[in-house]
């Protein structure tokens, strides 16, 4: 907020973003069904009356907390793929994978507000800024593997013969809804390694990988690269290089 606002709106600004950490707070505790506005104004000290004159409904404040969220990592997706031009191609998209993996360690709670379970709330509704921030977010993943077939990278045709007549036509119109000029086979790629990368950090922040195995950053790299081979990768990968530590990662990144 602009510090020469005037004052009404400078504390309306105020006053949205305090409600919102309420919010955050108890979805913290309980995910998206926690949230409740008789428990955001009680933590408050407001009247629950008092809060529909910045959020008309339960659904329009979670709404809000998941566009905050999906803004916020695509902020860090962007970086992430900026800072990897030039580098390796595996390499990159590694650098990548990790920045989605510091986010979820990060935003627990808005990784569990954006990926799990949704209670009623409507998170397909592509409008408004929820929409926006979501398809800015899976917008990067989409570009890296545009790029990447582009440039000869990753060659994905090998998945066409596996898809049956309707999952291609569902594929199709994904494409055409998300606006991704890929084939069937390519967006069938990036399936897999969108649940791919979605399943190890579920696991991994819910508790339910083995915990002899300790730090999980090595097997999480390597289930990174193995997803893209898989998906048609072509260029040799030289772990020692592709795996270096990356600039100002925290320890267990």
């Amino acid at each position: 907020m602009n510090p020469l606002a005037p004052r009404r709106e400078r504390l309306r600004a105020a006053t949205i973003a305090e409600i919102k950490q309420a919010a955050r707070d108890q979805a913290a505790t309980g995910g998206v069904g926690a949230i409740s506005l008789r428990g955001v104004a009680k933590a408050m000290g407001m009247a629950p009356s008092a809060l529909y004159r910045y959020f008309d409904s339960h659904d329009v404040l979670v709404t809000e907390l998941c566009a905050d969220a999906f803004a916020s990592l695509a902020d860090a997706l962007e970086a992430a793929y900026v800072s990897g031009q030039g580098v390796d191609h595996a390499r990159r998209w590694l650098l990548l994978a990790r920045a989605y993996r510091r986010w979820a360690h990060e935003h627990e709670t808005e990784y569990i507000l954006l990926f799990g379970p949704r209670a009623t709330l409507d998170l397909d509704d592509k409008s408004g800024r929820c929409g926006a921030e979501m398809r800015r977010a899976v917008g990067v993943l989409f570009q890296c593997m545009i790029t990447e077939i582009a440039e000869g990278v990753i060659d994905p045709s090998h998945l066409d013969a596996g898809l049956k007549p309707g999952l291609r036509e569902g594929l199709a119109a994904w494409g055409v809804e998300e606006g991704a000029p890929i084939s069937s086979a390519a967006l069938a790629g990036c399936l897999i390694v969108w649940t791919q990368l979605h399943g190890f950090l579920s696991l991994e922040l819910f508790g339910h990988l083995p915990p002899v195995l300790g730090d999980a950053s090595d097997l999480y790299d390597q289930q990174m690269l193995d997803v893209i081979v898989r998906i048609g990768y072509r260029e040799p990968i030289d772990l020692d290089v592709v795996t270096a530590p990356g600039p100002s990662l925290p320890s267990y990144l």
